[in-house]
């Protein structure tokens, strides 16, 4: 984003919100105020992604300077953007602690949800486990992965998260391996139990259907979550909380929660490949040390080394299944993989995806290989 040299300098009443639509920049100068519960640091620039939207409210009267990239925006609300009933869950949450899972329907603010929640309960002194479990809209890892990962201060995104441990699952639809899914969903959630006091659970924002509902009955059967947080605009994830056993609460989306269409949210996923793509160099990985698969098939089928893979996203993975980094293929010749990637490591498997992408990680293909 190369943003105007310029800034704007506003003031915001006390109680009052700015919200901002990247890609923008801003800096607190005078006053406080706060994003999801989050303080924010005085006189120190900050970036709301391309087509991300983060409120900031004025505790007290404040002054911030906003410098506005291509297509940002912004504007002021006479109130917060978060509904009371969020502040009694988090308040649940404090007293009751364990495992929370949250489930909505696509952009419903589940991410903002849970950056809140994480927020009240660690600054009420909390250890506060996440799992990122939304494989297309991933926010800790790239998407076609989940991951986890340890809340030990406020953050204003779920971005602002250390990846810990990842998985790689390969698509960024839930509907292609819904049982692979929720398996390594446990796992993640299992690991940071002996590591918090309270673990949250963020979903994918597939419920609309039948198999979905199927899917996300089997997740919350499988999580064992202490309580479920079912959040919509409406009465349309009651069909799914009629369904657990858990107990669960309704809670309402934030009225300015932000609709996407499919292309942006197209657009939002290739930023995430190249947040963990850019500057990547390239491994040279052999047959004789790695195993080769598909992402939806089972451990013992391994693929031949001769395959037509240039481009495919691709996970690589360690002894024990874990994701060491994504990567690109960029040949398969003779036996080895010609293979774009951040990580060093030497991966034990290599899990061909079912995303196509460019040279600039783009996506220009789906599910090609079958």
């Amino acid at each position: 984003m190369d943003p105007p040299v310029r800034p704007v300098t506003h003031r915001i009443g006390q109680g009052h919100t700015i919200l901002l639509t990247g890609p923008v920049q801003f800096k607190l100068s005078e006053g406080r105020a706060q994003c999801f519960g989050a303080p924010i640091n005085p006189d120190t620039w900050i970036t709301v992604e391309d087509l991300r939207q983060e409120p900031i409210l004025a505790t007290e009267p404040a002054t911030l300077e906003i410098k506005m990239g291509p297509d940002g925006s912004w504007k002021e609300l006479l109130e917060s953007t978060i509904p009371t009933g969020w502040t009694e869950a988090a308040h649940i949450l404090q007293r009751q602690q364990g495992v929370a899972a949250i489930v909505g329907d696509v952009d419903s603010g589940k991410s903002s949800l849970c950056t809140f929640l994480a927020n009240m309960c660690v600054q009420n002194g909390l250890k506060v486990g996440v799992v990122d479990a939304d494989v297309g809209q991933a926010d800790i890892g790239p998407p076609t992965t989940i991951s986890s990962s340890l809340a030990s201060e406020p953050i204003l995104t779920l971005q602002d998260l250390r990846q810990e441990t990842a998985f790689f699952i390969g698509d960024t639809s839930p509907s292609s391996v819904p049982d692979k899914l929720t398996r390594l969903i446990v796992r993640l959630k299992e690991k940071l139990v002996s590591s918090s006091e309270l673990v949250l659970v963020n979903t994918d924002g597939w419920i609309g259907d039948l198999p979905a509902l199927r899917f996300k009955e089997e997740l919350l059967h499988e999580t064992q979550p202490d309580l479920v947080l079912g959040l919509s605009r409406g009465s349309e994830i009651d069909p799914l909380l009629d369904m657990v056993s858990s107990a669960s609460i309704r809670l309402p989306s934030s009225t300015y929660a932000r609709m996407r269409s499919r292309e942006e949210r197209k657009n939002v996923r290739e930023t995430g490949y190249r947040r963990f793509l850019l500057g990547s160099k390239t491994m040279k990985i052999s047959q004789e040390n790695t195993k080769l698969r598909m992402f939806d098939r089972s451990e013992q089928q391994v693929l031949r080394w001769d395959r037509k893979l240039k481009g495919f996203l691709a996970g690589l993975l360690d002894d024990h299944q874990e994701l060491l980094g994504i990567g690109r293929i960029r040949e398969m010749i003779d036996g080895y993989a010609l293979v774009e990637t951040r990580t060093t490591e030497r991966p034990r498997f290599l899990e061909i995806g079912n995303i196509l992408l460019s040279s600039k990680y783009e996506e220009i293909g789906y599910g090609m290989l079958h």
